[in-house]
């Protein structure tokens, strides 16, 4: 499938709230499955539904076959058009709320949303951690103290902000990373401690440092990665939010930047993806050691990963 229906079919299942029934859910999935989306897509959005599980996520989308009881790719989009989808990009269409707790965010809401938020400073909690102090922190944000926003029914009060930009500057999406209590009681109910603005698709990308034309590009996962990466070489480094989203930036910078020497960075276990994506965009992968766990990446080889808790 090309890259634009892809998309499409991302922006409709991105249309439908994970908070419905489980027969709507799994019936999005096998849909979501069928249209040729990975796990990280799926995973991804049932993870702004309160009753988020991430194994059953990961057993759920295992058992999943192409068309079985005659659900496909059209199921996908029935059940999103079911939601309010309309066929264009989910993120600046509303959908009919489904549930109170889940509606589709405009990328204007979410620009509003990350304006009310303050600037961040390299004693956050998250950039100590990670080691990144010595890294631009300019266009990154906290929730402060007292601020309603919740996401999965968790206070954001804390959470470090990652806007997701498109090449314009448009703010389509915002990622929460969490710390302190919050990210111990998402952990103690088994949901992820990053978490995106519910409702809002992943339609760009974070920057680390700055780009020049013909210039070396590093692809990463996660702001923790794309810090080590400009702290190494000084080169940008472009946050994708997670493994699904790589394929597509990478595909979009090649087009922004023919000449850009585009270096991908996935977390252990990733690697045979992300050759494969290289490989298409006339890329190279630096990948972690062989002997490294899966899920970690370029900064764990900086120092600790472990989020600071409170005792």
């Amino acid at each position: 499938m090309q890259a634009n229906e892809l998309q499409r079919a991302r922006d409709a299942l991105y249309s439908i709230s994970p908070d419905c029934d489980r027969a709507t859910w799994v019936k999005a999935g096998m849909a979501a499955h069928a249209a040729g989306l990975i796990f990280e897509d799926f995973n991804q959005w049932s993870q702004a539904g309160v009753s988020y599980n991430a194994q059953a996520c990961k057993a759920t989308w295992r058992s999943f076959k192409d068309k079985v009881g005659g659900i496909g790719t059209g199921s996908l989009f029935a059940v999103a058009k079911e939601h309010g989808y309309g066929g264009g990009i989910a993120s600046q269409k509303p959908a009919r709320p489904i549930s109170p707790r889940r509606t589709t965010t405009k990328p204007t809401e979410a620009q509003m949303l990350f304006s009310r938020f303050v600037p961040v400073t390299a004693e956050h909690p998250y950039v100590q951690v990670k080691k990144a102090t010595a890294a631009p922190l300019c266009c990154l944000r906290v929730v402060p103290a007292g601020d309603p926003q919740r996401v999965m029914g968790e206070s954001m009060a804390g959470a470090l902000v990652v806007p997701v930009l498109r090449p314009d500057g448009t703010i389509t999406s915002l990622q929460f990373i969490t710390v302190g209590e919050t990210a111990q009681s998402l952990k103690a109910k088994d949901k992820p401690t990053k978490l995106n603005l519910p409702g809002a698709s992943i339609d760009g990308w974070f920057t680390v440092g700055d780009m020049v034309t013909g210039g070396m590009v590093f692809l990463c996962e996660g702001i923790g990665t794309a810090w080590a990466a400009w702290m190494a070489t000084g080169n940008a480094a472009v946050v994708c939010f997670g493994a699904g989203n790589m394929e597509r930036v990478a595909k979009a910078l090649r087009q922004q930047d023919s000449a850009a020497r585009l270096v991908l960075c996935p977390d252990a276990g990733q690697e045979a993806k992300a050759q494969s994506i290289a490989a298409a965009v006339g890329g190279s992968v630096a990948a972690m050691p062989e002997d490294w766990p899966d899920n970690s990446d370029l900064n764990d080889l900086v120092g600790p990963a472990k989020l600071l808790q409170p005792a």
